[in-house]
């Protein structure tokens, strides 16, 4: 974790001051991108003042495989970031695959991006995922990763699921209820 302590002289009013911060992100020992932090702190102060911030924690992004085939990946179609565009199997390595995720009850991000897998507003079996903006709570957004592999959409009974089980770049991943030793929803790191 990084510290940026700056001093302030003397203010005879209160102002505030903007702080933009730009640096890499480092996951897996790779830069992944960079990351922008712009901030106003408030001064007030009768005497000199020194402010500190520390750096916000950044998370390692992953890849996730289906059914553990390491040559394939979860990934964003052509790296586009906007919402509605499909989530997709295709071939690692693009930088279209980096997610963000824990096990247990997660959001699954796409990188740093403030956009998140979403099974949209009528998930059911066959509905095609997307990417959309984050938004905290959202049922669409609102993922289970599984002791056994399986990301499930919380409270819905369905899991990401490997449409037709097929491998071939482009095919749009789908929710589909969720069903034990299915490898169509296995999906390792």
């Amino acid at each position: 974790m990084h510290c940026l302590s700056l001093l302030v002289p003397f203010l005879a009013s209160s102002v505030a001051l903007a702080l933009t911060i730009t640096t890499p992100v480092v996951a897996s020992s790779r830069i992944v991108s960079p990351i922008t932090i712009t901030t106003a702190v408030p001064i007030t102060a009768t005497s000199d003042a020194v402010i500190t911030t520390s750096s916000i924690p950044v998370l390692p992004t992953r890849t996730l495989h289906p059914n553990g085939n390491v040559n394939k990946c979860l990934v964003v179609r052509y790296g586009n970031i906007y919402n509605g565009v499909p989530v997709d199997i295709g071939d690692c390595g693009a930088g279209n695959s980096g997610w963000i995720f824990n096990k247990g009850t997660t959001v699954v991000q796409y990188g740093s991006t403030g956009y998140c897998l979403d099974a949209g507003s009528t998930p059911g079996n066959g509905v095609g995922m997307k990417l959309w903006q984050c938004y905290a709570g959202l049922a669409a957004q609102s993922w289970y990763y599984t002791a056994d592999n399986r990301i499930a959409l919380a409270n819905q009974g369905l899991c990401l699921d490997l449409t037709n089980g097929s491998l071939q770049n482009f095919n749009q991943v789908q929710t589909w209820q969720c069903t034990d030793f299915n490898t169509n929803q296995i999906w390792t790191v």
